[in-house]
């Protein structure tokens, strides 16, 4: 009689704690990042009353019987299962998209969260709002080179710390890439023979006089940069002066610091110097130097064009059309600390020059030289890029946010304040670039919502409660019951 009342208390007690599981999801339906958790119920020990028997020729067999007591709690699961992102416009907010947790730093100790709602502190550093530190992979400038790296490979083990980028050094220009094309059906300019008799004839792409004002030729100019970010204009005069029919068609360009090239003032043919592409290396392409020993026009020639309108051997032999353009600068400007310019050393590359019939948009596509500048913005990538941009116009990779992917993301102990922690349960946890090692990465300027999903938890509140209501009521007939056996007596 009695064992009834123990099974309908453990009812009751476990009704209870499932209600418990219940209200916390649906107090926290809100709560970014949230993952919802659900009560599943087993039937505890038996108290047998027969065993089973064994059939025989003269008897069938007969089952066993037993007596449940009650019921207890099999387990309490997290519900993992990723949610739909809420946009909020805030730049530091960040959703996971897929797999994936947010890594976290404290005391040593580490943390997973979905909860991406984070913030910059006043040095620099991205943390939640419990002032835990973001992990990630920062960008390097490598001291030789001055190029900035993003290492994503292996563990994350940089805090996402800005503060060293708030300021962007100047950067000498090392290249200068060519793209457009020369207009195929330019003039091949021409000068007299001095024959007298009004003939003429191609010049020479070592002339220094030519060509003259009236020819046909292409003009582009770019800025390109010394190592203190001062900017130092540089014009390119193409024009074409030999054609091979049906092999190649040959162009030079004059490079010059004076738009008006030969036709500048105090111009002379002494200040003129020739460099043939074609005695150029893969080691050592053709060099040429710009304002030294009063060098102030280099022109090249030997640029080739093949019938496909392509600069001849781009892909073979790039070299071939390659300049090592040296400016003198020991003449510029002295910055106010007094220091003066290096000289800009940069690679002048043709090879992307097209030649078709079609107006002439020659230019220098794009040179990596530029002064120093100060981060005025950032933007966050899908891939969890943070890029800085910075007031001279250049943009850079400054750090990358870290994910942490394991095999059974609810085997994590739960902290509160959305955090997680590792368990023996939990498998091994991998730590990648967020878009790499299983991840989709990261949606900009959004939160995850919870995945508690009100419709369910309000029917298994119904359920809940039924259940706990049935198992009173075994209490309470088991009651009288005993009641009734008390009763007996009188």
């Amino acid at each position: 009689m009695m064992r009834s009342m123990y099974s309908g208390v453990s009812g009751l007690r476990n009704h209870q704690t499932r209600m418990d599981v219940i209200g916390n999801n649906i107090a926290n339906v809100n709560t970014a990042g949230f993952k919802k958790s659900r009560v599943v119920f087993q039937d505890t020990l038996y108290q047998s009353i027969k065993g089973a028997s064994r059939p025989d020729s003269n008897r069938g067999g007969t089952n066993p019987m037993a007596i449940g007591l009650g019921m207890t709690i099999s387990s309490i699961d997290q519900i993992h299962t990723p949610s739909p992102a809420a946009s909020t416009n805030k730049l530091t907010d960040m959703a996971v998209d897929g797999n994936g947790y947010f890594i976290l730093r404290s005391g040593g100790q580490e943390f997973y969260t979905r909860n991406g709602a984070f913030e910059w502190d006043d040095w620099g550093r991205l943390v939640n709002a419990q002032g835990y530190n973001v992990l990630g992979y920062m960008t390097r400038i490598d001291p030789t080179t001055g190029e900035w790296v993003l290492d994503t490979n292996g563990d994350p083990t940089d805090n996402i710390d800005i503060s060293g980028f708030k300021n962007i050094d100047a950067q000498a220009t090392k290249r200068a890439n060519f793209g457009g094309n020369v207009n195929a059906e330019l003039a091949i300019p021409q000068v007299d023979d001095g024959s007298g008799t009004g003939t003429t004839r191609s010049i020479l792409p070592q002339n220094p006089e030519y060509p003259g004002e009236n020819d046909d030729v292409v003009i582009a100019s770019r800025e390109v940069y010394d190592s203190l970010g001062t900017p130092v204009t540089v014009y390119f005069r193409f024009f074409k002066y030999h054609v091979d029919p049906g092999v190649t068609t040959n162009w030079a360009c004059d490079i010059s610091l004076d738009p008006n090239f030969n036709n500048a003032t105090g111009y002379s043919p002494s200040d003129f110097a020739d460099v043939d592409l074609s005695t150029g290396t893969q080691a050592s392409p053709a060099p040429g130097t710009l304002g030294s020993s009063g060098v102030d026009l280099v022109r090249i020639y030997n640029l080739k064009f093949n019938q496909n309108g392509a600069v001849v051997d781009a892909k073979d032999q790039p070299w071939l059309s390659q300049l090592e353009l040296t400016i003198d600068r020991s003449n510029a400007p002295q910055d106010p600390t007094g220091r003066t310019a290096e000289d800009i050393k940069f690679t002048c590359d043709f090879t992307a020059l097209k030649q078709f019939r079609a107006e002439s948009d020659a230019r220098i596509s794009h040179q990596d030289g530029y002064s120093n500048g100060s981060l005025t913005s950032y933007s966050v990538g899908p891939d969890g890029v943070i890029t800085g941009n910075f007031d001279n116009g250049e943009s850079r990779a400054l750090a990358r946010v870290a994910l942490a992917v394991m095999a059974n993301p609810a085997g994590l102990v739960q902290l509160g304040n959305s955090l997680y922690q590792e368990s023996p349960n939990c498998g091994d946890i991998k730590k990648v670039a967020a878009g790499n090692g299983g991840t989709k990465g990261i949606i900009p300027g959004s939160l995850e919502m919870s995945n508690v999903d009100l419709s369910e938890e309000f029917t298994d509140m119904i359920v809940t409660q039924r259940g706990f209501q049935a198992n009173s009521r075994i209490i309470t007939t088991s009651d009288e019951m005993l009641q009734e056996l008390v009763n007996l007596k009188r």
